[in-house]
């Protein structure tokens, strides 16, 4: 296996984002984070793109992509477990100090053992989580739309919404900043919608625009006192109807074990798509 590295984000997509766009789900965040590339600031620290090629392939050299950019996870496509223990001990070589991994279960663990060997350092497994799709028709089943309506957030809702987006990513290491920088971009691009109910707002949806045809779901949240009362549930109906309208497949990656979240999207027939595993590096 041969591992290429650049922080040249337009030579990266010439030459691999066909391949990433090949499997668009799988690699949504991967997607996400090429289409914001050209809105990052030419300030440190630069995403550090990497691709794996089989030399022994005449049709197809590229089995994996990677990215990274300090101080977060390194973020893997699907890739064999060679593919991602030549990408990991390469890594593990290099300069960054990389603080773990997410990716598809296998190649994440494949990943994560070469880096170790290459490193030294011991490593954990941490979340699981779930990838869930929803590429046919939404299932409404007779379920009644509950009091009040959606309406579009507010600026001035948006420290509000950012504690709301942490409750709902606890666990996941999200910090405040990046929080609030996820909550006002979704505010200002149309991407995070409220159910308001007698003027105030019990539950939240955002998602991210459409990028190569997928739509990614979350923060979604209830407030505490208004759950069960399905208004989360009526804003992903909502968008999932809009979503699918427009020929787009809605996703969401949720941890593993949160079954409220899991029903609530199956409800809708949202299907799991393959568990997606982190490792931190200690």
């Amino acid at each position: 296996m041969f591992v290429k590295t650049t922080r040249n984000t337009e030579e990266f997509i010439s030459e691999t984002g066909g391949w990433i766009a090949g499997n668009p789900v799988e690699n949504s965040i991967l997607l996400t984070m090429l289409a914001g590339a050209k809105f990052r600031p030419p300030t440190p620290p630069p995403i550090a793109w990497s691709r794996v090629e089989d030399p022994a392939s005449d049709t197809a050299p590229v089995v994996g992509v990677a990215a990274f950019t300090a101080p977060h996870l390194v973020v893997l496509s699907g890739m064999p477990a060679a593919a991602a223990a030549a990408l990991g001990a390469e890594l593990g070589a290099g300069p960054d100090l990389l603080p773990g991994v997410i990716g598809p279960d296998a190649a994440a663990a494949a990943f994560a053992a070469a880096w170790s060997e290459a490193t030294g350092r011991p490593t954990r497994a941490d979340r699981r989580e779930r990838m869930l799709c929803l590429d046919g028709a939404v299932t409404t089943d007779g379920r009644p739309t509950p009091d009040g309506q959606s309406r579009a957030a507010r600026e001035e809702e948006a420290e509000l919404f950012t504690d709301w987006c942490l409750e709902a990513a606890h666990g996941a290491g999200l910090s405040r900043e990046m929080a609030s920088r996820s909550v006002r971009g979704q505010i200002a691009g149309g991407l995070l919608r409220a159910w308001e109910l007698d003027g105030e707002p019990v539950a939240i949806l955002g998602r991210t625009a459409a990028v190569a045809g997928v739509v990614r779901y979350g923060p979604i949240y209830s407030r505490p006192d208004a759950r069960r009362g399905g208004y989360a549930r009526a804003l992903l109906a909502e968008s999932s109807t809009e979503v699918r309208a427009e020929g787009l497949v809605g996703m969401a990656v949720t941890a593993e074990g949160n079954d409220g979240v899991q029903a609530l999207f199956g409800s809708l027939g949202y299907r799991s798509r393959g568990g997606l595993s982190e490792f931190r590096f200690d």
